[in-house]
């Protein structure tokens, strides 16, 4: 069971992931537009290539804005599980994005 002095380390560690996650978003939007404007790759989620056609910077704005949303909801909720899950989904899901994206820029730069 959690006490009281449990909480501050807790949110802390969420305000932590939610920043690493914003930091991954960055880095997945940077890595996507360069395969996007080379030609390297092409854009799997249908949302975000119909963005990214219509104005580069909405498409950052969106691909920046939803992660910051979800650190923003760290800071005023209460760490509930339903933030934890989400959070945590969201990185590993980050995680694996930019791995591709980095396995991608090997087999260009072969």
């Amino acid at each position: 069971m959690n006490t009281v002095k449990d909480f501050p380390i807790q949110q802390n560690r969420l305000l932590n992931a939610g920043f690493l996650l914003a930091c991954l978003c960055l880095l997945d939007a940077v890595f996507t537009d360069y395969g996007l404007r080379l030609g390297h790759i092409d854009e799997a989620n249908l949302l975000v290539a119909f963005l990214y056609e219509q104005s580069i910077p909405l498409f950052y704005v969106v691909k920046l804005g939803l992660p910051l949303i979800l650190l923003y909801i760290v800071t005023v909720s209460s760490s509930g599980i339903v933030v934890r899950i989400a959070l945590t989904t969201a990185l590993f899901i980050y995680i694996a994005v930019l791995c591709m994206h980095i396995f991608w820029l090997i087999v260009v730069a072969i």
